[in-house]
């Protein structure tokens, strides 16, 4: 088999998606996949940062010099991890389009093309399949506004929905930049969270794993740990890590209010809308196979 003759099979969804726990379970049977005859490469699910690219990935104003030495240090990264794959190369980058801080400033991943580019010249070959892993957009701004404040103090919530309301972007526009620059084959969108084996089925059609590993899945962020984060913050205490996990998964055991996200009516309905309008974009622009949540569902939320 020649050095780019295997499909390349990629995951992208942001770290608020859920998808430490794919990433987690696609680590955990690296071995099974490699029987199968799949090379993987992943994020480190221990040690990642928010974007764990940022070592690799050119800034968002690299030139086109800088871009081609970044995709030269990217393919070096996933040179091993593709050389193990005779039937495929599995790629899990959740981040690929960009950190998550950003989004919560109004800008919907703005350096996705550049990422996706140099991803592509790494590659050097068409994504036979993307799956794309999102969420409506105020589940997704709040999911974020969540994460980050579990490491900083940070203004509430509401206090960037105006900002955020007007946000530009989303995930049709993301879900075109990675299909032109990638020369994707086929796209899958994920809207609702799904198990592991269904994830690994949808990334990888036909693909059976014999006896697969059943990681332990990660305890959900919650509004009410977010809350006793903050506090300890304020009052100038810093958890280590183990205590905050330990925290995390105390109130992801504990029955939760619905958070209250801070739009307006008007505001909270255009964003469903223009989450709607997205799927529907990406399905006739793209033929994307839709999975989750059907759009008739969405509409009534």
């Amino acid at each position: 088999m020649g050095e780019h003759d295997q499909p390349v099979f990629l995951h992208v969804g942001g770290t608020t998606t859920g998808a430490e726990d794919l990433v987690v379970y696609l680590a955990a049977n690296r071995a099974g996949l490699r029987r199968a005859g799949y090379g993987l490469h992943c994020f480190d699910v221990i040690g990642g940062e928010v974007d764990g690219l940022s070592d690799l990935m050119p800034g968002p104003a690299a030139d086109e010099a800088a871009i081609t030495d970044a995709a030269a240090r990217l393919a070096r990264r996933l040179a091993p991890d593709r050389k193990a794959g005779e039937e495929g190369f599995v790629l899990s980058m959740p981040d690929l389009a960009g950190p998550m801080p950003e989004l919560l400033l109004g800008r919907f991943h703005s350096a996705a093309r550049i990422r996706a580019r140099t991803l592509a010249r790494a590659l050097g070959q068409p994504v036979e399949r993307l799956v794309m892993v999102v969420q409506p957009y105020e589940v997704l701004f709040h999911a974020a506004w969540m994460r980050l404040a579990l490491d900083r103090r940070i203004d509430a919530f509401a206090d960037y929905a105006g900002v955020l309301a007007a946000f530009r972007g989303g995930w049709a526009d993301l879900g075109s930049i990675l299909v032109e620059e990638l020369q994707v084959k086929e796209l899958v969108v994920q809207t609702a969270p799904v198990t592991p084996a269904r994830f690994v089925a949808d990334l990888v059609p036909g693909l059976r794993l014999r006896q697969p590993v059943e990681p332990q899945a990660k305890p959900r962020v919650t509004p009410s740990a977010v809350a006793m984060v903050q506090r300890c913050l304020a009052q100038g205490t810093r958890l280590q890590p183990g205590q905050r996990d330990r925290l995390i998964a105390f109130h992801a055991r504990q029955p939760q209010i619905v958070p209250d996200y801070g739009f307006s009516a008007l505001a909270l309905s255009d964003l469903r809308g223009r989450y709607v309008a997205d799927l529907a974009s990406l399905q006739q622009d793209h033929h994307a196979i839709v999975h989750g949540a059907t759009q008739t569902a969405l509409a009534a939320e």
